[in-house]
């Protein structure tokens, strides 16, 4: 695109990768029918990987699976990975785009932060700046000095389901996730606020490759958001789930719940940054990560019909850039309502009527909003609305 006309000029994507592959699983059954060890299988697999810009790499995965006695079952998984960068990550062209961005430095004088105020002045920002709009133009596209990324994973977990209560299924996941090089796109805000933060700008997000002031007016002039790889990328946290059949009178109720406790997400931008900390947070172009996230559903059906009532709960969460005490530097905790009945009118029809965001929950504001003034990429912007969908099998 030449950007003559209503967008900015973007180079085209250009760019290909060859891969080879070759691949090997294999299921061992290592006891069966012995006390505390109903059944024990061993799982284990390995891939030979070839790549024209990359060379060679080989990742593996063991798992043990372990049916302790009829009912519990634990099981164990340790994986290593390897992704390289795609077409669009390696050869995208390079765009600028006016992306939704905090300035740390807008009044700036009056925030009563030392090392806020010393790096603002340092950087030559005038004391009664303010940040013109919400978008900052920013450099993104393609990066061709990416390299793979590679992973380490381990999962712990639990199966329960009791001969006592019958049709009751419930499972507990531990997850553990290591990333080397992750490729990340670090947003232009979240760089603005890491440099400004430190001590005499000594974070290395201050540096001309990431982003530079007009001399004359403070602002930033140049931005870039292009995928880097991330020193290290850690994620850890437990899932669980509880899934239960029953009858109620002649109906066929179907309960399904699945909740995910996020207990850390950090982003070392590279070897020897601090870290740069996700769990518990929102905005900023950076996603939402809240430390609860829950969907539940309830089913109810007979022989031509079936209800649903569904909740999903978005957990708090505090802004990535705002200020403790600001309007907006913390969501409540979110819940989102949806109905649906559905009736077989014969064997190739059916007609089902729902209400998503029953209750007409508001998206919340926050500080850094992608658009909307919230983050989009989170929360339900279009309030409570019905459908009516007919489907006919031919």
């Amino acid at each position: 695109m030449l950007g003559v006309a209503n967008t900015n000029q973007q180079d085209p994507i250009s760019g290909s990768v060859n891969t080879k592959e070759a691949y090997l699983e294999l299921s061992a059954p290592l006891l069966a029918d012995m006390p505390f060890a109903e059944r024990v299988e061993l799982n284990g697999a390995v891939r030979y990987s070839d790549y024209n810009l990359f060379g060679n790499n080989i990742t593996y995965k063991l798992g043990l699976d372990w049916t302790v006695i009829s009912g519990l079952r634990l099981r164990a998984t340790y994986g290593t990975g390897f992704r390289i960068p795609s077409v669009p990550e390696l050869f995208g062209g390079v765009a600028e785009g006016n992306l939704t961005t905090t300035d740390p430095c807008s009044r700036y004088s009056t925030s009563g932060d030392a090392t806020l105020i010393a790096n603002c002045q340092a950087s030559g920002v005038p004391a009664g700046y303010v940040q013109l709009g919400n978008t900052v133009l920013t450099t993104v596209g393609g990066n061709q000095n990416l390299q793979p990324e590679e992973s380490e994973n381990l999962t712990l977990g639990a199966v329960f389901q009791p001969e006592f209560v019958p049709g009751l299924s419930v499972t507990v996941d531990y997850f553990d996730i290591q990333i080397k090089d992750a490729i990340r796109n670090i947003p232009g805000s979240t760089k603005l606020a890491v440099c400004y933060a430190s001590p005499n700008l000594s974070h290395p997000f201050c540096g001309p490759e990431h982003f530079t002031r007009s001399t004359r007016t403070g602002e930033v002039n140049f931005l870039s958001s292009q995928p880097t790889n991330a020193g290290k990328e850690t994620m850890k946290g437990v899932d669980f789930g509880v899934r239960y059949a029953f009858d109620v009178a002649h109906l066929r109720a179907d309960l399904d719940w699945n909740t995910t406790y996020l207990a850390k997400y950090e982003v070392i931008p590279f070897v020897g940054a601090d870290p740069i900390i996700f769990d518990g947070y929102i905005g900023g172009g950076n996603g939402g990560y809240p430390h609860w996230r829950s969907n539940a559903s309830l089913t109810v059906s007979d022989v031509n019909w079936n209800a649903t009532w569904s909740v999903q709960w978005i957990g708090k969460a505090k802004d990535f850039n705002a200020s403790p005490g600001d309007i907006g530097d913390e969501t409540p905790n979110v819940f989102y309502h949806n109905v649906q009945f559905a009736y077989r009118v014969s064997e190739k029809a059916n007609i089902a009527v729902g209400v998503d965001n029953l209750f007409d929950r508001d998206a919340p504001f926050i500080q850094s909003w992608t658009d909307a003034n919230t983050d989009t990429m989170t929360y339900d912007l279009l309030g409570r609305r019905g459908y009516v969908r007919l489907q006919y099998t031919f």
